[in-house]
């Protein structure tokens, strides 16, 4: 927990502060606070197309076959590339951009991603931007100075109507509503491309953290598919869990707006000077941009899935609005392997048993998730180990990144400065011919809290290039390897103990831990007690 802002996993830890503090900020009832404006008359507006061919898809033909009646796609696994791509979709869309993310933080990756599309749209192109209100704790005055422009839209996701002082009261006496949040993550430009993947918007996701970098992936998506795509955002967009930011954020300096834009011109400048500024610049995909050399890969069949926005307001076990049950019917059809990374992952009963059938069909599993060193929740590592043992036994691959880890990846790399590596990707492949990208973490929040959106790739092409990626990086120097077994006796001590074993290699050498390696006392005791808590649909 950063500041005042919350995350999700984090939800307990925060509430315990809220508890603590709480009588005392009921005390202040002197202390100030803003009222929201009354509600006002919302319109429906849909994606805005370009009238013929968006100019952006010059840049985008090269494919690796016909595109006919079918979606390409270009991965994203480099941060610089991943962030390249979208200012690339930023800067040359001429009628819409539509912004939909959790988290969109107000550090330098921020402020430039908002930078360029203040300049969009002051070229005349209609921003709509959909946050999660859950990010937007402090940030008022910052938020509504960008507003203030006319082809800039806002729109906030499961408001809390209180903005300063009783916030967080309003949040502990309403868990049901706002511990419920928009998780999605979607960049679409023109109704003509889109960004899909695991990243928000923030440092940590482009490089530009010293303390950790995100290992992600997106991808870059022309074709069949988009309609698909800004249609989903049209339907966030005009529910009614989507509240114009007018209707919370009191309007009341015109002037501001210029200040703002000052400061965000001087941030541009400063960014392009900075050695990831510059590495974005050259990036791969820039440069192949310019060369007009981007290739996307053609995949015979994409299927988008996504939960409707009324989820956060229906029942936990109102399948009807979720798409989890989508997706459990994609890992029926697995024959031969199934690879899940995800940074948590808490599998609920039905995964158990679709993860115990296919191993009774010898289907070979892996699963690649954070460790604790690496993890950014804890509690959330202390509802996954109570499932370490099930797993293994049913001879499930089970990896845990480590916190140092693929040192040889970013050696060459002057941006890469970050101390730790913490895993954040969300994906499956399927039989080494399918793909699974989105948001969707798989653990009970996003299979029941949360709204995700997620596609499955059928492409083959696509598919093996992962593999061989992974294939790279899954190696006991960057990751941990899980077993079960007897643990050594401590004092002699007479009755014998068993649990998760970590194997990996440490210069050079096979090593072997018997609890969570490079964490903590205090960690580890944390992650033992919120193991107990009836926390776990929560996580």
């Amino acid at each position: 927990m950063r500041g005042v802002i919350v995350y999700p996993k984090q939800y307990f830890i925060y509430l315990l502060n809220i508890i603590i503090t709480g009588s005392i900020i009921l005390l202040l009832s002197a202390c100030s606070h803003r009222t929201a404006q009354a509600p006002i008359p919302k319109q429906e507006s849909v994606t805005k197309l370009p009238k013929g061919k968006a100019p952006l898809l010059n840049y985008l033909e090269k494919t690796d076959k016909k595109l006919a009646n079918n979606s390409a796609f270009y991965p994203l696994p480099q941060p610089t590339d991943a962030f390249a791509a979208r200012l690339f979709l930023i800067d040359n869309a001429t009628t819409s951009l539509d912004v939909q993310y959790y988290i969109y933080k107000d550090d330098r990756i921020g402020k430039v991603f908002t930078a360029h599309l203040l300049l969009a749209a002051q070229r005349g192109v209609k921003v709509r931007i959909l946050i999660d209100d859950m990010i937007t704790s402090g940030k008022d005055e910052e938020w509504e100075k960008l507003a203030l422009h006319p082809n800039i839209e806002l729109r906030l996701f499961n408001p809390n109507r209180l903005r300063t002082s009783f916030r967080n009261i309003a949040l502990l006496l309403d868990v049901n509503r706002l511990g419920r949040r928009m998780h999605n993550k979607a960049l679409v430009a023109d109704g003509s491309a889109a960004i899909i993947g695991g990243r928000n918007i923030g440092n940590v996701y482009f490089a530009s953290s010293k303390e950790t970098l995100f290992i992600d992936y997106d991808v870059l998506v022309t074709g069949k598919v988009i309609p698909d795509i800004y249609k989903a955002f049209d339907i966030y967009w005009n529910s009614k869990e989507s509240v114009p930011s007018k209707e919370i954020f009191l309007y009341n300096d015109p002037k501001a707006y210029l200040a703002a834009k000052k400061d965000l011109e001087d941030e541009l400048k400063a960014f392009s000077k900075s050695s990831i500024g510059k590495a974005i610049i050259k990036s791969d995909f820039n440069q192949k941009i310019a060369k007009k050399k981007l290739k996307l890969i053609v995949a015979k069949r994409t299927d988008l899935y996504y939960d409707h926005p009324s989820k956060v307001n229906t029942s936990e076990e109102d399948n009807s609005t979720h798409i989890s049950s989508q997706i459990s019917e994609d890992l029926k059809h697995v024959e031969n392997d199934l690879v899940i990374i995800s940074p948590y992952f808490i599998p609920s009963d039905r995964m158990m048993a679709r993860l115990k059938i296919l191993r009774e069909s010898d289907v070979e599993v892996t699963v690649i998730t954070n460790s604790l060193a690496s993890t950014d929740v804890f509690l959330v590592y202390g509802g996954y180990k109570g499932y370490i043992k099930a797993l293994v036994e049913m001879g499930v691959k089970l990896y845990e990144v480590k916190p140092h880890s693929f040192k040889k990846f970013f050696k060459t790399k002057k941006w890469a400065n970050h101390r730790t590596l913490s895993l954040h990707t969300k994906m499956m492949i399927l039989d080494n011919n399918r793909m699974g990208i989105g948001s969707a973490n798989m653990d009970p929040r996003s299979d029941k809290l949360n709204t995700e959106i997620f596609m499955i790739v059928s492409s083959e092409k696509l598919a093996k290039e992962q593999r061989e990626r992974l294939a790279e990086a899954v190696s006991l120097k960057n990751l941990y390897k899980l077993s079960w077994g007897e643990h050594p006796k401590v004092f002699d001590e007479d009755v014998t103990r068993y649990g998760p074993i970590w194997h990996t290699i440490e210069e050079g050498k096979e090593t072997i831990y018997y609890s969570p390696p490079h964490t903590g006392f205090w960690k580890k005791i944390g992650t033992n007690i919120s193991s107990f808590l009836p926390i776990k649909g929560y996580l």
